[in-house]
């Protein structure tokens, strides 16, 4: 099931930056979020509706300035769209659940995957691992 609220909600609900990148499809200024450097145990959860999304262990540093991926959680909804804005051709990824913005996925990642989840801090939630408070 999808979660449909209207734009004035998402207003409400989210600050003036997280509705411009997870409502509006932008993009946060790079190594400017809060999750870019977290090393902790734990899920990334959508931060419109708290779908999980990630695992931290699939976190990895590209040097990009964004939160990195290497896979999404095998229980996560996460669906891709093709992207042809800016003059350039990338795969968008969005909360299937809330339709949330969530950042691009590349093929220039890690093995096993080879991906790159490149995503906004500005879109996710962090929860740490009950064991490591």
């Amino acid at each position: 099931m999808t979660l449909h609220k209207s734009e004035q909600e998402w207003q409400q609900q989210l600050s003036p930056e997280q509705y411009r990148v997870t409502r509006q499809g932008g993009t946060e200024a790079p190594f400017s979020g809060e999750h870019y450097r977290r090393e902790e145990a734990g899920n990334y959860h959508c931060l419109c509706c708290d779908t999980l999304l990630f695992h931290a262990n699939n976190k990895f540093d590209a040097h990009c300035g964004w939160p990195s991926f290497w896979a999404e959680a095998a229980e996560a909804r996460i669906k891709r769209l093709h992207d042809h804005s800016h003059g350039m051709q990338r795969i968008e990824v969005r909360c299937s659940h809330c339709d949330a913005h969530l950042g691009h996925v590349f093929p220039d990642g890690p093995e096993p995957t080879g991906e790159r989840y490149c995503i906004n801090s500005v879109a996710l939630h962090f929860k740490p691992d009950e064991k490591s408070r």
